[in-house]
C-alpha cells in the first residue's frame, strides 16, 4: 500500500452505496410492518415497491412514524423500541447471508487503498449490522474498525442522517478538513446530512439495485436538488472523479 498522498478523504455511505443491502433490509422491514399493521390499527399501507422507494436510507423508527402519521399515539415508546429491535434482528439475519458489495466497489476500494487515499464508512446503521454486511460482502479487509462510523453507536446519542453529526464525528476522528472530504451517498437524507456537515464535494450514487433503471433519472435529479454536485451510476466512475488524469 502506498502512504497517504492525497488531500481528499472519501466518506462512503454504506447501505445501497458500498453494500447492496437496501432491498434486502427493506423487504424484511416491509414484512414486519405488515405484521405491525395487524397488531396496531391505523397504519398507512404501502406495496413493496413503494415501500422501497419511500423508505430507502431511513431508520425504522422514522418509517414507523411515517406509517402511523395520522395516529401517533397508536404506538407508544415501548412499542416502538420493541419493533425497532425486532427489525434490526431480522435485518441482520438476512443481511449476514444475502448482502453483497455493489458492482465495482471492491475494485474501487482496492484502487483507493493502493493509491494512498484515505477513506471511511459513514452510516446510520448499527456497528453490528455493518459488520454483518461487510462480512457477507467480503469487504471487511477494506474497513478496519477505525474507519467505520455509525450514527447509531459511534455518537454519545444516536443522531442519524439527515442530521450532520456522524459526518462531523468522522471528520474529527480522521483529523481531516471537512472541505477536503468527498461524500458518496445514494439517499436524499444522506446527501442532506453531508450538506449540513459542510462536506466539500458530494457525489450521488444511483447504481444500487434498489433504484430501478426507470427511477434513476428522477433519483439523480432529487439527489442533485438535495445538494449532490455530481451523479454516478457506476462505482468505477469515482476513480475518474478523484484521479481524472487516469481516465
Amino acid at each position: 500500500m502506498k502512504p497517504l498522498q492525497h488531500d481528499k478523504v472519501v466518506l462512503f455511505d454504506h447501505d445501497g452505496t458500498v453494500v447492496d443491502s437496501e432491498t434486502i433490509a427493506l423487504k424484511s422491514a416491509w414484512g414486519l410492518t405488515n405484521e405491525v399493521a395487524r397488531e396496531f390499527a391505523g397504519a398507512q399501507h404501502y406495496e413493496l415497491e413503494d415501500f422501497v422507494k419511500s423508505f430507502a436510507g431511513k431508520p425504522y423508527r422514522e418509517i414507523l412514524k411515517k406509517i402511523y402519521a395520522d395516529s401517533l399515539t397508536t404506538l407508544n415508546e415501548r412499542d416502538i423500541e420493541r419493533l425497532v429491535a425486532e427489525e434490526e434482528k431480522r435485518a441482520i439475519e438476512r443481511l449476514s447471508v444475502q448482502a453483497k458489495a455493489t458492482e465495482g466497489t471492491p475494485e474501487v476500494l482496492s484502487y483507493l487503498r493502493d493509491d494512498g487515499f484515505e477513506y471511511a464508512l459513514v452510516s446510520n446503521s448499527s456497528l453490528q449490522r455493518l459488520s454483518a454486511c461487510l462480512t457477507s460482502a467480503a469487504l471487511t479487509d477494506y474497513f478496519p474498525s477505525e474507519q467505520v462510523f455509525s450514527a447509531h453507536d459511534s455518537l454519545p446519542v444516536a443522531r442519524p442522517k439527515p442530521l450532520p453529526d456522524i459526518y462531523l464525528h468522522a471528520v474529527k476522528c480522521l483529523e481531516a478538513e471537512v472541505s477536503d472530504c468527498v461524500a458518496v451517498e445514494d439517499s436524499i437524507s444522506g446527501v442532506r446530512s453531508a450538506v449540513a456537515a459542510g462536506i466539500g464535494h458530494i457525489i450521488g450514487y444511483v447504481g444500487g439495485t434498489h433504484i430501478s433503471e426507470d427511477e434513476r433519472t428522477s433519483r439523480a435529479d432529487a439527489l442533485q436538488s438535495a445538494g449532490a454536485q455530481q451523479i454516478i451510476e457506476r462505482m468505477h466512475d469515482l476513480i475518474g472523479i478523484l484521479s481524472p488524469t487516469l481516465v
